[in-house]
């Protein structure tokens, strides 16, 4: 293991993606050969802990605004025509994207914990504002330091890489909670160590589109967050 190693972070850009329970072929044709997008599925989830990952995650990282709003335009076009595509579109502009370097594992005590809630479906809360992903290689990284993430009302899936699994442990919900949230997680990572090619990064949604769900079917959100001392 080479505690050297500089995960690449990408601030300031655009992700678009596609979350499906069901993707039809013309759409997934079309995503990959016309616009560029690639398979990000994953591949799994810790056992015993509540999950949201899709059957099917696409995605495509864009630098330059004009071609985020181009692109999403004719992705949402191209979805409208697909009656049977059951899932969400969802375009997003990356804030922070910052790299937290690996040192040996800490026990120190996680300094908040989560209660998470479905969103309410009202024209405010149809969609979530924001997210944090934290992704650290899960061979690597302290089994203890994962399990506390866990606990603290984080939920994770696993992604595979062309050098091994990752996992990505997430929270999504609305800025006024996921800022602090951001500022107590990169903290406590950069205290506690163990966590091997970790990046933390917020995701903003600032498009989407959703067809055949609601908002029930959405991944949770932050309802309330405990801050500790420690």
């Amino acid at each position: 293991m080479d505690i050297s190693f500089i995960e690449p972070t990408q601030p300031k850009i655009f992700h678009l993606h596609i979350d499906a329970k069901h993707l039809p072929i013309e759409l997934e044709k079309f995503a990959k050969e016309s616009l560029h997008f690639y398979d990000s599925n994953f591949s799994g989830h810790p056992e015993g802990y509540d999950h949201f990952e899709p059957q099917k995650h696409l995605t495509l990282k864009l630098k330059h605004k004009k071609d985020f709003f181009s692109t999403w335009e004719k992705l949402e076009k191209e979805a409208t025509k697909c009656s049977d595509f059951i899932g969400y579109l969802e375009g997003e502009y990356i804030p922070f994207d910052d790299f937290i370097p690996y040192k040996p594992y800490t026990d120190i005590s996680i300094p908040f914990k989560i209660i998470r809630r479905i969103l309410d479906g009202s024209e405010d809360e149809e969609f979530r504002q924001t997210e944090i992903h934290l992704t650290m290689m899960k061979e690597h990284s302290h089994p203890d330091l994962i399990q506390k993430l866990l606990d603290s009302g984080l939920y994770g899936a696993y992604i595979p890489k062309k050098d091994g699994d990752f996992l990505v442990l997430t929270m999504q919900g609305f800025v006024k909670d996921i800022e602090p949230l951001y500022l107590s997680i990169k903290s406590f990572m950069e205290k506690s160590g163990g966590a091997y090619r970790c990046t933390l990064k917020e995701e903003r949604a600032i498009k989407y589109k959703m067809q055949g769900i609601d908002s029930s079917d959405l991944p949770e959100v932050v309802d309330s967050i405990e801050y500790f001392s420690v």
